[in-house]
This record gives C-alpha cells, structure tokens and sequence, in this order.
C-alpha cells in the first residue's frame, strides 16, 4: 500500500479519469437521450393556405400541442435550403379545399430525419386531422378504453447517469491491471521479489499483501463514482439517478466486480514480459472489453449480433448487474447469475496467473 500510494499521480489518475468520462460523456449524452429517447420537440412549419374554419382548427391544434414547436419560414427560403439548414423537420400544408374535402393535408420531411421522428411526426398529423374532420375533441380520449400502455417508471431504459456512472466506473477499475502489472514487473526486475521471498512467509501471502491494496481502491474507486453520481452529476444534467429499491444489493456486485478486475490485473501481470507490454495488454484488452461489453455504446441500442457477442466480456456481466438493480429492483437471486459468471472470471484469471507466472 506504501509503495501504490508513492505513485500519487497515478492513483489520482484512477480516480479523476472515471470522474472526467461520467462529467463530460453524460453532458454529451443528455442531448442524445432526450432526442432518441425521451422525445425532442417536432420542429414544423405549419402553411396554412386555406384559411377556412376547419383549417384555422387544425393550425391551432398543431400550432398548441406540446410536442410540436413552431417554426417561422425565413423570407425566400425554399423547402431544400429549410431541410439543409436544419431549421426544421417538416412542412405542413393546408391546402385550399382542404374545408371542402378536395385536397388532403401535405407533409414534407427533412430526408435525413430519424425514422421514429417521421412515424410519430405522421401519426400525430394524422389524429388532429381527424379530430377536425371527424368534429372530435380529443381522439386520444376516444381510443383511451380500447389501447391503454401500461409501464412502470425508469424500468426499462437507462438514464445516462445509470448508464454512464457504473460503466465508467467499471471502465476504470479494469485500468487498475496498468499499475498492478507494471508494479509486479518493476520489483521483480529490481529483486524486490527475490528478497521478499527469503523471508519465513509463505509464497501466497507475500503475493496477496500485493493484491489486497489494488482491491481496495477499486472498490473505493466505484463508492467515489457513486457520490459524484448521485450528489453532483443529477444537479448538472437534468435526468434523475435513480438506484432502485434493493441499492444495497450494489456491495455484492462491487465486491465481485473488484475481484475481477483484480484478477484482470494478475493475469495481465503474468503475460507481459517488460512494462510496455503491460501497459498495452491492459489498456487494450480494457478498451475492448468495454466496446463490446455496452460500455461505450449502451447494451440496448447495439445490433442484435452485438448484443450476443457482447456476453463475451466479463464488463457486460458488471453492468447488467448494476442496471438490474437500478431499473428493474432486481432480488438477489436474479442478480446472483451474473455475479457466479464475474466470480468464475476472477478464478480463471487467478488460476492462469498462478500457473503460469514466475515470481522469482
């Protein structure tokens, strides 16, 4: 612990790299999740070219829908410099003879909107149109007895604090490998080791004294990413974090996850040669376990192959077991699946370690 603790610019890199990535990746992400996700306003300009009674109704009633904003057509601007220029995603004619029932509404959208934007922008046009046509007030009421949705809050979809909290949390804990593989490498070059293991120790206590104080500041590690979570991070962004009914279910799963990453760290110790390769072996293997494991790309939204390759790393397991716990109250036992698979990784990589590394 004396000798880690020496190295202060490392350990405060731990430390400030997964509080830098869950600042500035959550800010960048809040845009993307009320846009994709928690529905951004429908930017329209409404032509209304009738003005009859009817017509006049359905201006306002798009006009004043909260998922509509209104957008003024600058003067001399066509449709193609509109769409070009982002300042809108589609245009809305009322026609003359539209009161008349001879020409129906027109819709134009931007060509690069988002396809789900398109599908709800249509529906919702289609509905007031209706309501106006058929003398109806509200069709949503209408239709409420025979379609009804039913869900539970914040059960399903992550917010991007309980995206990105845990998942850069277990990001960094995986880059503890970097200082505990160089570490190894660097007292057994100087014999450090050697002279160790002249003492009336025995072998594995010696090596665990050297990976207790690894596992201890990766669990820190994540109690210190929780608090910005929690205390900082849900006053910057304007999404909640919500950590679910069973919260205290989060110290088994730290408890494994440090065991993993720890182990990660042996094994990365065992394979490198000098303390370039350790570096690059622990980075790399790190980073790709992250790309595939719904780290940097959340498990949700990747392709279904993705989603089946991503079971390949032990950091889905970890964050599939954080998102258990904060989305769907998730009992012990529905959450232990996961933590066996997390506990099974460690072993393996102790195991290959202790096989394979020489200490002296």
């Amino acid at each position: 612990m004396l000798i880690l603790l020496r190295d202060k610019q490392t350990v405060l890199l731990l430390f400030l790299m997964p509080v830098a990535l869950i600042f500035f990746l959550s800010l960048a992400m809040e845009g993307v999740w009320a846009d994709k996700l928690t529905g951004r306003k429908i930017q329209l300009v409404i032509q209304n070219e009738s003005k009859s009674p009817k017509a006049n109704l359905l201006e306002e009633k798009i006009r004043s829908n909260k998922l509509i904003e209104e957008v003024a057509r600058p003067a001399g601007m066509d449709d193609d410099k509109l769409f070009a220029e982002g300042r809108a995603h589609a245009i809305i004619i009322i026609p003359k003879g539209f009161d008349d029932s001879e020409k129906p509404v027109e819709m134009y959208f931007d060509p690069v909107i988002d396809a789900g934007y398109k599908i709800a922008t249509r529906s919702l046009i289609i509905s007031l149109t209706v309501e106006v046509v058929m003398g109806i007030d509200n069709l949503e009421t209408v239709v409420a007895g025979l379609v009804t949705e039913k869900k539970k809050p914040n059960k399903e979809f992550p917010t991007p604090l309980q995206q990105n909290v845990p998942a850069y949390a277990i990001f960094a804990m995986f880059f503890i490998a970097i200082p505990m593989s160089v570490g190894f490498l660097k007292e057994k070059k100087d014999g450090t080791l050697q002279r160790l293991f002249t003492y009336p120790v025995n072998t594995n206590l010696v090596i665990l004294g050297k990976i207790v104080p690894y596992y201890i500041i990766n669990v820190f590690q994540f109690i210190l990413m929780m608090l910005v979570g929690v205390y900082v991070m849900s006053h910057i962004i304007s999404f909640s974090f919500n950590l679910g009914e069973h919260r205290w279910h989060m110290v088994p799963v730290t408890i494994v996850v440090a065991a993993a990453t720890t182990g990660y760290g042996v094994l990365v110790a065992a394979f490198a040669k000098t303390t370039e390769q350790a570096s690059t072996l622990a980075a790399t293997g790190a980073i790709l376990m992250a790309v595939f494991g719904g780290i940097m790309m959340p498990h949700v939204l990747m392709p279904l192959m993705m989603k089946k390759l991503a079971m390949i790393s032990p950091m889905y397991w970890a964050h599939q077991a954080y998102l258990d716990i904060f989305l769907r109250d998730a009992s012990f036992n529905m959450i232990l699946p996961r933590l066996i698979i997390l506990t099974v990784f460690a072993g393996i990589c102790f195991y290959i370690a202790g096989r394979r590394v020489k200490w002296i």
